[in-house]
């Protein structure tokens, strides 16, 4: 008996894992992949002893799913497990970086809060809960259970991590759900995390969030990944057709290598919800797919500049420093690299990796090289202490490269769930959906795999 066969369209990591997923269960697998190489926003570029990566700079591992798979590839002993002093975490305020407090003593006595603010963070146990059936933005969310402080020095350069986003936007249920979770079950954010940990530990659930790398860098994840599949992915492809046919999905594609036309027993779609419209889908679910194209995306320039280790004042002991937006400043903030890994910069130096524009300052991601240089170099000058000339730098520039969960976003996950319940075989994957981070992008790939194989 022959196997089933799947294809998916489009080769990042969200689309990669999904193809594995599906081989794994038995499927005969192609991956459709538009560009000369796998990963989407996954790169490492490595040049003289530095590296730079093109997009994230790490896993944060939340559960132990993403661990087995990367297990499963032959990962396990690639490794780069984050240093103990990536724990601390840096925002700004007045012009200086000031650490994130980790504990209560810590909150009494640090600057990055004003008194008044701090008063107003304590009394958030007593703020009432949010209607559960509301969509607050995360700026209505924190403004109401933590004050205008807690909002401007604690959410909105948290968002400007994760999002690139705007907090007057995003959804606190769809963008940051671990907040509105507890104020759900629990009735408090404070109360509720100390609750939520007492269960778990009672119940021994108990998994330690880390945060990894890999000794070459986030590409060896993607290069690992496309070793797996190998023969399997078909690069610079270009879809000429997708019909639905009596048992399956008709795809004709080409390349200069080969062509094809055949039958395919499941389809993955595994590309940015920007590019859902250019592909030559049936007009009923091209027609259904429509409103996904409303979706943001946040542009945002991803910097890197190596220094001479003399030439930055800070310690840089730390996972790197985030900009309020209130701060007036051009960078959504700073990663440490080379002290959060090793080998990510020769001896003696350091690199930094620079986030620029967002939903914050969108003109900036797309300002060129040497004009957007300057700009980082007067905040890190500001903030750093960095004193010379950068001796190495690589830059990296997307359009689209971070998906907004904005208020209302609750309306493009339920069309996408009613899009697969109509088409059973189909499967909508990406970092649009159910999370941005590499290690939700993997999981939800697995799961989507997973709901095919059940269906087909």
């Amino acid at each position: 008996m022959e196997n089933k066969k799947a294809i998916v369209i489009g080769g990042g990591v969200s689309g990669l894992s999904a193809a594995i997923g599906l081989k794994n269960r038995g499927f005969d697998v192609t991956v459709l992949e538009k560009n000369p190489r796998a990963g989407g926003v996954i790169a490492t570029v490595s040049k003289d002893g530095f590296k730079a990566e093109s997009g994230t700079n790490s896993v944060m591992i939340q559960s132990r799913k993403t661990l087995d798979f990367i297990d499963s590839l032959g990962l396990k002993d690639r490794i780069a497990y984050s240093k103990p002093v990536q724990k601390k975490r840096y925002f700004a305020r007045y012009g200086k970086i000031r650490a994130v407090p980790t504990g209560p003593f810590a909150f009494l006595f640090t600057r990055l809060f004003t008194f008044c603010g701090k008063i107003r963070m304590l009394m958030e146990p007593w703020v009432e809960k949010e209607d559960p059936e509301s969509d607050p933005s995360v700026s209505e969310f924190a403004c109401h259970r933590l004050g205008r402080d807690g909002l401007d020095y604690a959410l909105n350069p948290l968002m400007a991590g994760i999002y690139g986003g705007s907090t007057d936007k995003l959804s606190i249920r769809h963008a940051f759900p671990p907040f509105w979770n507890l104020v759900q079950k629990y009735g408090s954010i404070i109360g509720g995390a100390m609750k939520s940990m007492k269960e778990k530990k009672a119940a021994g659930n108990i998994f330690k969030p880390m945060v990894i790398s890999f000794k070459d860098g986030m590409g060896e994840l993607i290069s690992t990944m496309e070793e797996r599949l190998k023969g399997d992915i078909k690069y610079n492809a270009k879809i000429i057709s997708i019909d639905m046919a009596e048992n399956g999905w008709n795809v004709e594609w080409g390349n200069k290598i080969e062509d094809s036309a055949d039958i395919y027993d499941a389809l993955v779609i595994a590309v940015p919800s920007t590019e859902l419209n250019t592909l030559p889908l049936p007009g009923t679910l091209s027609a259904m797919l429509a409103p996904l194209k409303r979706i943001e995306y946040a542009p945002v320039a991803t910097y890197t500049l190596g220094f001479r280790r003399e030439d930055v004042g800070h310690k840089l002991d730390g996972f790197g420093v985030l900009i309020p937006e209130k701060e007036n400043m051009h960078i959504l903030g700073s990663l440490f690299q080379s002290t959060i890994f090793d080998n990510r910069a020769p001896e003696g130096c350091v690199t930094l990796t620079n986030y620029v524009g967002g939903m914050r300052s969108p003109k900036l991601a797309r300002l060129g090289a040497e004009e957007q240089e300057k700009l980082i170099m007067e905040d890190l000058r500001k903030l750093l202490g960095v004193k010379g000339e950068p001796v190495f730098k690589q830059r990296f520039f997307w359009e689209h490269a971070i998906a907004q969960y904005n208020v209302g976003y609750q309306e493009f996950l339920d069309l996408m769930d009613n899009v697969e319940a109509e088409f059973p075989s189909l499967a909508l994957v990406g970092s649009y959906r159910n999370g941005v981070g590499v290690s939700s992008c993997i999981e939800n790939g697995l799961a989507a795999a997973a709901k095919i194989s059940a269906r087909v």
